[in-house]
This record gives structure tokens, C-alpha cells and sequence, in this order.
């Protein structure tokens, strides 16, 4: 099993009244998700397994945001096992339909799954690099992830922003980039919003000349990753900052699953 990162908020009320009906009651398609607890309990009895249904359930219930990232691991989890069975012999984009209907109809918003291992670990480099520098409020995972307080995910959002258009505009890949007006206007938003933190640049300027020097001499690692995933890693970054309200969203949960 290779990496697999992936970024959620949620609507804490739909959790609250469907979410939390659902897992107490709903057969998805073939198990309810106490079934799917008791048999990762069996699957996994080898190892430390902490995971429990009533602890979920009172998260689901009272404020979804509190949730781990390990325990939303296997709410994705059972979603997964239990749609793709049924979606087998039909096209894909009638999956990613019903799966977004789920995820609405639960109060869970998938924000953005990273493609593959070698580009999950670009990303949470960034991750790694920013929380180095700028501590942030957050409740990390036994397993991997952290739940993180959504103005510090943002600010953790404009960095990656600003990382990834330096690259474009170093044109590190050897393309040329254009972006639309709009999304300039936000890319030099974050800057006059920053212009004051000179460490936040100077961190900007180390990381890109690092990202250079590291590609440079390894073109299938994760840095050579950074450089060809910028424009997406860019899009995607500002597609989420225009989604998080920290008042609806208070906080940020961060799957990153091995």
C-alpha cells in the first residue's frame, strides 16, 4: 500500500443529524459500520487497534471537527468498501456522483485527494517544511495526519501558494504558465497580506533553491514532484482557500495514510 493524503472539512450539523443516524443504523450495502469495526478489529488483531465505534459516534455527534484523523480513515474506509462493490460495472463518473452525494447527504467535504504516493509526499514535505518554521495548533495522529485549526491550515495554504508560483515563475519544468487575472490578484493578495513576515519569504526563497538543487540529481523524487504537480498543487491550493470559512470550518483534518 503506497501513501495516500487527503484533505476534508465538514458541515458540522449534517453530521450531526445524518452522519450520526447513519452509522448507528444504515446497512451501506452489504454491513453496517459497527460491522466494519469488529471486523477490523479481527483484521488487525495482530496490531494496536483504538479505533472505537461509541467515541466516533459521540465525535459525529457533537462536533464532527474534533474527529481524528485516524477514525475519519475508517469512515472513508468503509465508504470505500462499501460503494465500489456496487459501481463495478458502471462508469466511474456515476461513482464520483454518488460518493459526492454521500459525502454532502454525511456533512464530510473532501477538499482534495493528493493523486499518488511519490506527489503525497511533495505535499506533506511542504507540510513538514512550514510546520518547521511556524508552529501550528494542531491534534496530530497515531497513524498519520493531524487535525489542525483551519486559520492555521490557511496560512499553511498561502505558503504552499506562494512556494508553487515562485517555481512557475522559475519555470522549473521548462513551461511557461499563465494564470487568469483572478487568481493573480489572490496570489498578490497573500503577499501584501505577508508583506511584513520576512521570514515567511526568506523560508519561501530556501525551499525553491532547495527543491532546484534536490531535482537536479533526482528526477523521479518527490522534490522533482513538487516541480511537476506546482501548477496543480497552485490551482488546487487557491480552489481551497476560497472554500474555508473558519467560522463554519473551524478545523482542518489532514488523512495521511501509509
Amino acid at each position: 500500500m503506497g501513501r495516500h493524503t487527503s484533505i476534508y472539512m465538514f458541515d458540522r450539523e449534517q453530521a450531526a443529524v445524518n452522519l450520526h443516524e447513519d452509522l448507528q443504523h444504515r446497512i451501506y450495502h452489504t454491513r453496517t459500520f459497527k460491522d466494519h469495526i469488529e471486523d477490523r478489529k479481527k483484521e488487525l488483531s495482530s496490531y494496536p487497534y483504538n479505533i472505537s465505534l461509541d467515541k466516533i459516534l459521540e465525535t459525529v455527534k457533537n462536533d464532527i471537527n474534533m474527529i481524528t484523523p485516524d477514525e475519519l480513515f475508517e469512515l472513508t474506509l468503509f465508504f470505500d468498501n462499501e460503494v465500489y462493490p456496487q459501481f463495478r460495472k458502471s462508469f466511474p463518473n456515476l461513482r464520483d456522483q454518488y460518493f459526492e452525494k454521500l459525502y454532502d447527504h454525511s456533512g464530510i467535504n473532501l477538499l482534495y485527494e493528493i493523486p499518488s504516493t511519490t506527489v503525497c509526499y511533495a505535499y506533506m514535505f511542504q507540510y513538514a517544511n512550514y510546520i518547521h518554521y511556524f508552529p501550528v495548533d494542531e491534534i496530530k495522529s497515531e497513524d498519520g495526519g493531524t487535525n489542525i485549526l483551519s486559520e492555521d491550515f490557511l496560512c499553511f495554504n498561502d505558503y504552499v501558494i506562494l512556494v508553487m508560483k515562485k517555481i512557475l515563475e522559475n519555470k522549473l519544468d521548462g513551461y511557461d504558465y499563465q494564470l487568469t487575472e483572478e487568481k493573480e490578484k489572490i496570489v498578490d493578495g497573500i503577499k501584501t497580506e505577508n508583506q511584513s513576515n520576512s521570514l515567511l519569504f526568506e523560508v519561501i526563497e530556501d525551499e525553491v533553491n532547495f527543491i532546484r538543487e534536490v531535482s537536479a540529481t533526482d528526477s523521479k523524487g518527490p522534490y522533482s514532484q513538487t516541480i511537476c504537480y506546482a501548477y496543480d498543487f497552485l490551482i488546487r491550493s487557491i480552489e481551497m482557500k476560497s472554500k474555508i470559512d473558519i467560522q463554519r470550518n473551524p478545523r482542518i483534518v489532514i488523512v495521511d495514510s501509509y
